[in-house]
């Protein structure tokens, strides 16, 4: 049963928003180091830049809750920055 999780960040501008890019970066490559499996995709808003989307997908909620924890723990900044956040979650049903 996956899980996925889209979650649209609305920065107060597009200084925050690179910030959250180069955070992402760095996740991708702490991928490498620790066994989490990190499923995810960032995508930044090209009229609107400081929007960005991740979209997430996770083994089950055991996955979910371990990469978020390890997140929550070792990076702050989505939080710090204030953005305005949207959240989509649901259990993949279907996928081609």
């Amino acid at each position: 049963m996956s899980i996925l999780r889209i979650t649209v960040r609305t920065f107060q501008n597009e200084d925050h928003a690179n910030m959250f890019l180069l955070l992402g970066e760095k996740i991708a490559n702490d991928d490498k180091k620790i066994e989490l499996r990190f499923n995810f995709k960032i995508i930044q808003n090209p009229t609107q830049k400081n929007q960005v989307s991740s979209i997430w997908e996770y083994e089950n909620e055991k996955h979910m809750n371990e990469i978020r924890s390890y997140l929550s723990k070792h990076n702050s900044l989505p939080n710090s920055l204030s953005p305005k956040e949207i959240v989509y979650s649901g259990v993949l049903k279907a996928m081609s």
